[in-house]
């Protein structure tokens, strides 16, 4: 592998990172029992999408075919996210506006699974990127059912909020677990670059 795809590879990273951190900020604001002020919580949500909107728009600059098209499809989901936060008018406006949003990134997600189940190599880095994605996939899904529920008002807010804590943190933990995927593979990269340098 040469230098520039190495180079390549550590820009993955980095964006797989700002995105985990993206999630774990946003899970941090969607949680009720941490205790911080309700206005500090809707900002950490929006900070939390834009720093993933951001990861995901950087990736698919850099990407692909249904990568490209999958990082791109996530990085509208959470620009919805962030509006439906912020938009003003009747409030259901903004839980569709959430909604749609995390549907997006649930697709966007299952696009960019594709490459991955393709793939002829089978290591530890590909298992990693498939398990984190289906968990964004799932904790999306659930942010998405929350929303329905609050919509239709068919639960109570504590359940809806617990389902969308939970979603949150699933999404967190796929998106680390992505973030180690990269990470792993410019390690294993970085092994094969310096036993065969030519």
């Amino acid at each position: 592998m040469g230098e520039r795809a190495m180079n390549g590879q550590i820009q993955e990273a980095e964006y797989a990172l700002i995105n985990a951190l993206g999630t774990i900020v946003a899970a941090v604001g969607a949680t009720p029992n941490v205790t911080i002020p309700e206005q500090l919580k809707g900002e950490l949500g929006i900070i939390g999408n834009a720093l993933q909107a951001a990861g995901s728009a950087l990736d698919a600059n850099k990407s692909d075919g249904l990568d490209a098209i999958g990082d791109g499809t996530q990085a509208f989901g959470n620009s919805l996210v962030i509006y439906g936060a912020i938009a003003h008018g009747p409030e259901e406006n903004g839980i569709r506006a959430t909604l749609n949003g995390n549907w997006l990134q649930a697709l966007g997600g299952s696009l960019s699974l594709h490459s991955n189940l393709v793939s002829e190599e089978r290591n530890r880095s590909v298992a990693l990127s498939v398990i984190g994605n289906l968990l964004q996939i799932a904790g999306n899904s659930l942010q998405g059912a929350s929303s329905i529920l609050r919509l239709n008002q068919t639960a109570d807010e504590t359940k809806s909020e617990r389902i969308d804590t939970t979603g949150s943190w699933v999404q967190a933990i796929g998106a680390v677990l992505s973030f180690l995927a990269v990470l792993d593979q410019v390690g294993m990269d970085e092994d094969k670059l310096f036993k065969n340098p030519y």
